[in-house]
C-alpha cells in the first residue's frame, strides 16, 4: 500500500499543473474558497502523476466513490482536509480519511458513535480519540464504497488495534499516522499491507 500526500501549503508548479485536466481546472474555479480550489487541484495532479489517471478515466460509485474505468490498476481512494490531500492505493479494496485535529462538540461524537466508542472516548479523553475513531469510520464507510449510506453509528471499529473488523461481512485492517496536526486512517480489505509513504509537495 503507497499513500501520497499533497500539502496545498505550496502551489502546484507549472509542470504539475500541466498534468491536470482543462475540465479539472474549471471545475477548481468554481469553488469560493481558495483551499478547496487547491484541494480539487491537488487530488487531479495525485490521480495523474501516481495513477496516469485522468478525469475522464474515472467512474463513480452510487455512493460517489471513484474507481479507474481500465483494468489492472491498483485500487485507490482519495481524501482531503486541512492541508492535506491524500492518495491510497493497495491491492486490495481500500478507504482513506484525513481530518485536522480541532475542537468538536459532544453531541455530534454522540451522533455518530456507538455506545462502546463513546464510552472509550470519554476514558481516552482529548481530541485525538474522537478523531481516531472518526478518520476510522469514515476510511471504511468510503472502503465498502457505500459512503454515508452506512451511517457510522451503525457499525463500531472497537477494538482500536491491528486485529480484523469485520463489517458488512467484510474484514478491514486499520492503520493511522499523525502528520502535523491531521490524523490519517486507511482501511484495507482481507490483509493488512506494508505501508509506504510519499509527500509530494
Amino acid at each position: 500500500m503507497e499513500l501520497f500526500f499533497y500539502d496545498i501549503a505550496r502551489p502546484l508548479g507549472k509542470d504539475e499543473l500541466a498534468l491536470v485536466t482543462r475540465a479539472r481546472k474549471e471545475y477548481a474555479g468554481k469553488y469560493r474558497f481558495p483551499e478547496d480550489r487547491a484541494r480539487c487541484l491537488a487530488a487531479g495532479f495525485l490521480l495523474r502523476s501516481c495513477l496516469n489517471l485522468d478525469d475522464e478515466m474515472l467512474k463513480f460509485g452510487t455512493a460517489g466513490k471513484p474507481c479507474a474505468k481500465i483494468e489492472k490498476l491498483p485500487f485507490f481512494n482519495l481524501s482531503h482536509a486541512g492541508d492535506y490531500v491524500v492518495l491510497a492505493t493497495a491491492q486490495n479494496e481500500v478507504g482513506v480519511d484525513i481530518e485536522p485535529v480541532h475542537a468538536y462538540e459532544d453531541a455530534v461524537a454522540e451522533r455518530c458513535l456507538t455506545p462502546e466508542e463513546h464510552a472509550w472516548r470519554k476514558r481516552r479523553g482529548g481530541k485525538w480519540a474522537f478523531y481516531k475513531l472518526w478518520t476510522a469510520k469514515e476510511s471504511v464507510m468510503k472502503a465498502t464504497g457505500k459512503g454515508f449510506t452506512l451511517p457510522p453509528e451503525s457499525f463500531c471499529i472497537l477494538p482500536v488495534d491491528d486485529s480484523a473488523h469485520v463489517i458488512e461481512r467484510r474484514s478491514w485492517y486499520l492503520d493511522w499516522l499523525y502528520v502535523e496536526c491531521h490524523i490519517v486512517c486507511v482501511a484495507v480489505e482481507n490483509e493488512r499491507e506494508h505501508i509506504a509513504v510519499s509527500f509530494l509537495r
